[in-house]
């Protein structure tokens, strides 16, 4: 009896078994995958912190140490108080860290990160906080607070903004006149432009007129140096002539002042010789002639003379100071 095999079918016994092996070990490495990334296969221990609102926290909400992951949110639970309980897991290995004067906040990474739980290192003199114990929670604002505080901030803002613009629209607001003047200022303007321009063509022209009178007064008082320049040049001839004269005749004229500067002082001494002669000769003078009167008086007196001489006249000369 011949039996055929179909070559496909050879050794399925061996390729079921590596086929499921393989699906094992993949099975497998991802449960240990996924352990390791919840941090299954590290010693833990337990902390605890109370909120008012359990808003933004979730169960495996990743705990950051600067930055780093060391442990996630294990529970959530409403406690008595209507207050939320927190308890998170930490790894052994960090619990050197965190100490009683740590604090454990809400933020975001970065600006539309998620949510985490960020723990601050504690003081070095500060004692670790054991397995169970309760931590610190800091409240941060949130994106609603701030968007509150925010809209708190804008709504004065945006009022003042409305009473601005229904300022500037009112019909009868300085504004609106303001505006309305300057309007009349610029049609104002451009009938004053219009004015400018008529008259800057009218002193256009005027001033083209006078700058031909101008030219011509400019070509006649050329004309006029030109007819007055061979006049110059006698001038300049002669100015030459006397400059190259006057030397001699200045010093002729020194010359001449010496000489009368000489007589000067000769006369000056002729008369301090004279003058103190000229009084005895007065004297003498005066003398004499009272001499003759005496004579002539003599003379009267004799009878044969005296019908021959003529009556004298009164004496002319009267004797003064002999300086005079």
């Amino acid at each position: 009896m011949i039996v055929e095999e179909d070559r496909r079918f050879k050794h399925l016994e061996k390729k079921i078994g590596l086929f499921v092996t393989i699906a094992i070990v993949g099975f497998l490495a991802v449960i240990f995958f996924i352990g390791a990334d919840q941090d299954l296969y590290t010693k833990k221990y337990r902390l605890k912190f109370t909120v008012e609102k359990g808003t933004g926290f979730s169960r495996g909400m990743p705990v950051k140490l600067s930055g780093f992951r060391i442990g996630r949110i294990n529970s959530i639970s409403l406690n008595e108080s209507a207050m939320v309980d927190i308890e998170i897991r930490i790894g052994r290995k960090y619990q050197k860290w965190i100490k009683k004067d740590s604090v454990v906040k809400l933020v975001k990474e970065g600006l539309v990160g998620d949510n985490i739980i960020e723990v601050s290192a504690g003081s070095r003199d500060s004692d670790v906080l054991k397995d169970g114990a309760l931590i610190t929670f800091e409240k941060t604002r949130g994106l609603e607070e701030v968007a509150n505080d925010l809209a708190d901030k804008v709504k004065p803002v945006l009022i003042e903004v409305k009473d601005i613009i229904s300022y500037v629209n009112d019909p009868k607001g300085d504004i609106k006149q303001s505006m309305k003047n300057i309007r009349e200022l610029t049609r104002d303007l451009y009938s004053t432009r219009e004015k400018a321009d008529a008259l800057l063509t009218d002193s256009t022209l005027k001033v083209g007129h006078l700058s031909a009178e101008t030219e011509a007064l400019l070509k006649t008082s050329r004309d006029r140096i030109d007819a007055i320049g061979p006049v110059l040049e006698k001038v300049d001839r002669s100015m030459v002539t006397v400059e190259q004269k006057l030397p001699q005749l200045l010093e002729k004229a020194v010359t001449t002042m010496d000489h009368l500067d000489k007589a000067s002082q000769n006369m000056e001494k002729i008369t301090d010789k004279a003058m103190p002669r000229i009084p005895v000769l007065l004297n003498s003078a005066e003398n004499t002639l009272q001499g003759a009167d005496t004579v002539m008086d003599s003379l009267k007196s004799i009878w044969p003379l005296k019908s021959h001489l003529p009556v004298p006249s009164e004496r002319e000369f009267v004797p003064g100071d002999s300086h005079e």
